[in-house]
Formats: structure tokens, C-alpha cells, sequence
């Protein structure tokens, strides 16, 4: 396993520390906190003329109400904090962190200042992967894999109850990128997928209930998404994450213990026709079950067994993913169950 150096990881950390301190600046306005259904968020209150409007900020947290109060005497100069973020990314991209091609970089910051991410959108697939290197502090080979599509994500019920959404909507923000059309549907009056020059970016959400095909609206984003089973593991406790282009761009990805856990299970759901796609799922789980295994055992234990104890139908899906990575991963991956077990 080849680590990063000290000083790229401190970069990002810089870097992701100062994107979400300027998200919190950016949005302007004043800070209040809200109680929705027993829990506290914050909300930034602003008023356009006589009328009133709040954007979304996040859940009431420690981190979040001390990054609040700091910033509040910190508004301004942000071509400075602008450039300060370049020289970040500058130095990420040097040092060899995967670089982010040009559509994907201006569709991510499109779709972020749009406030896709800031209410709650993931993103997942391989452009997930492609951010865990200086999160996980080594280096991923397939995170430099040229990859196109990109998957994005949102619960239908936290799209429901945020009270807040997107602005510009998700289909004008891509259309300034380039050529915008909506991709192939079986429903195409609620396409859940769009296409920039080459790029195709797919809107998903978790299938929760029975069994359906029929895109969901999501209020927030102001689109509609293809249900998937099995998404709401991946999205849970999702984390913010920085994209090395431009000035950073921040966005939220899957803990990378349930991303792991995640393709073991959706390696076993692919039709056969797609056994390709199945291989680069067990490929990317033993990447990530090796990185954490060694430094994050917990967490990947942790994930492993909230997918096992979800139910018959979840454990089977794990043992058969778990027996298609090679006989030392698999190791790894059971060495760090029973320790876990035994600090418990």
C-alpha cells in the first residue's frame, strides 16, 4: 500500500476545510435554526425586497454551529479565499491526485452552486472512488481510471422535508455547461438522466417499499430519479468530500466502508450480460477492504455488519460477494470482523 505524503494530505484537509467554511459565507443572510419532526437544522435567512427566503444549510451539529459562529465577523474578500482554494487544488494536482477532466469539473461545480450538494445530493459510482485517496491517505490505482458517467443521489424523504430547493433548477445548471438532452427512458417525460457532450449524469434514489421502476420526484433537486434497492446503506451518514478543480469544489460522498460493503452486494445484482461491470465492483470493494482493513477496521467492520443484520436476503447477497475477492482479501476482511468483535 503506497501512502500519500504528510503534506498532501494536510493540503486537503486545508482545502476541505476552507470549502465548507465558504459554503456557510457564500449563501449570505442570517443564521437561524429550525425544529422539524423533534430535530434541529440550520437554515440562512435572507430577504429579496419585502420577501422572505431561507436556503438549507445542514443539521444542527457541534462542528456546524462553531464553523457558524466563527464566520460570522469573517464575510468578504472572496476572490482572496477564491485563490487561496486554487493554490490547494494547484498543489493536489501536482503532487498526482486524479485529476478531474474539464466536463466533469464544470458539471460538479455547476451542479454545487446550484445547491445540490449543499441539500444533501451524493455523489456516488466511480467518481466517489476517484475523491477516497487523500481522504484515505494512500493512493487508489483505479481512482485514475478515465471515467464519464456521473451517478448522483438523494433520499426522497430528506428531498421531501428539507423546505428548500435547488436554484437554478439541476436541468438549466447543466445546460450552461454544454448541449443538454435528456438521456434514453422508458419515461421520457420524467427522464431521470441527462447528457452534456459525452457526459451522462444519472439522478438516483433508494427503492424503499415495494419493488418499483417508475421514477421518483425529488422537490428538492427538482427531478425525478431512478429507484434502486439497497441505495439507502450507501447514503447514510454520507461525507463531504473535495473535488481538485478550479477553486474546489465540495461535495458529499459515501463513507468509504459502506461504499465497500455496498459493491460486494451490488456485484451479486447484476444481470449477466453485465459481468463486467460485476468484476469492477469486487475490484473496487477489495481496493477499498484492503485500505481500511489496515488503518479503518472498525468502520469497515461497522458497515459489514449493519448490511448482514439487515435481513436473509442481505446476507446472502454479502457471503456471495464476499466469495467472489481473492482468498487474501477475503482474510483481511474476516480478520477485521473478529477483531472488532473482540474490542467490543
Amino acid at each position: 500500500m503506497q501512502r500519500l505524503p504528510l503534506s498532501v494530505q494536510n493540503a486537503y484537509s486545508d482545502l476541505l476545510d476552507r470549502l465548507q467554511d465558504d459554503a456557510v459565507l457564500e449563501i449570505g443572510g442570517s443564521p437561524v435554526q429550525r425544529t422539524i419532526r423533534g430535530r434541529k437544522y440550520w437554515y440562512v435567512r435572507s430577504y429579496v425586497g419585502n420577501d422572505e427566503k431561507e436556503k438549507y444549510l445542514g443539521p444542527d451539529t457541534p462542528g456546524l454551529r462553531e464553523r457558524i459562529e466563527r464566520l460570522q465577523q469573517q464575510r468578504g474578500g472572496v476572490r482572496r479565499r477564491e485563490e487561496g482554494r486554487r493554490s490547494l487544488v494547484q498543489m493536489l494536482r501536482v503532487k498526482g491526485l486524479p485529476r478531474i477532466d474539464a466536463t466533469t469539473g464544470k458539471v460538479l461545480q455547476a451542479l454545487a452552486r446550484a445547491g445540490v450538494f449543499r441539500l444533501r445530493g451524493v455523489l456516488v459510482g466511480t467518481h466517489a472512488v476517484r475523491l477516497y485517496p487523500p481522504i484515505l491517505g494512500v493512493v487508489i490505482p483505479e481512482a485514475h481510471h478515465a471515467t464519464e458517467d456521473i451517478d448522483l443521489a438523494q433520499f426522497h424523504e430528506i428531498s421531501v422535508a428539507l423546505d428548500d430547493e435547488v436554484d437554478p433548477r439541476i436541468q438549466e445548471a447543466l445546460a450552461q455547461v454544454g448541449q443538454l438532452t435528456p438521456a434514453a427512458s422508458l419515461y421520457p417525460t420524467q427522464p431521470t438522466g441527462y447528457r452534456v457532450a459525452d457526459t451522462v449524469i444519472e439522478i438516483l434514489t433508494p427503492n424503499q417499499g415495494p419493488d418499483r421502476d417508475e421514477p421518483v420526484a425529488l422537490p428538492a433537486l427538482g427531478v425525478h430519479a431512478k429507484p434502486l434497492r439497497f441505495l439507502d446503506f450507501l447514503l447514510a451518514e454520507a461525507i463531504p468530500a473535495a473535488v481538485p478543480y478550479r477553486y474546489g469544489v465540495l461535495v458529499n460522498v459515501p463513507q468509504p466502508g459502506r461504499y465497500a460493503v455496498h459493491k460486494l452486494i451490488v456485484a451479486t445484482r447484476r444481470a449477466r450480460t453485465a459481468a463486467a461491470k460485476a468484476r469492477k465492483d469486487v475490484e473496487q470493494a477489495m481496493t477499498l477492504i484492503r485500505v481500511l482493513a489496515e488503518d479503518q477496521p472498525d468502520e469497515l467492520a461497522r458497515a459489514y455488519r449493519e448490511a448482514r443484520d439487515r435481513g436473509e436476503q442481505w446476507r446472502q447477497a454479502l457471503t456471495h460477494g464476499a466469495n467472489r475477492m481473492s482468498g487474501e482479501v477475503k482474510e483481511m476482511l474476516d480478520q477485521a470482523l473478529a477483531k472488532s468483535e473482540a474490542d467490543a
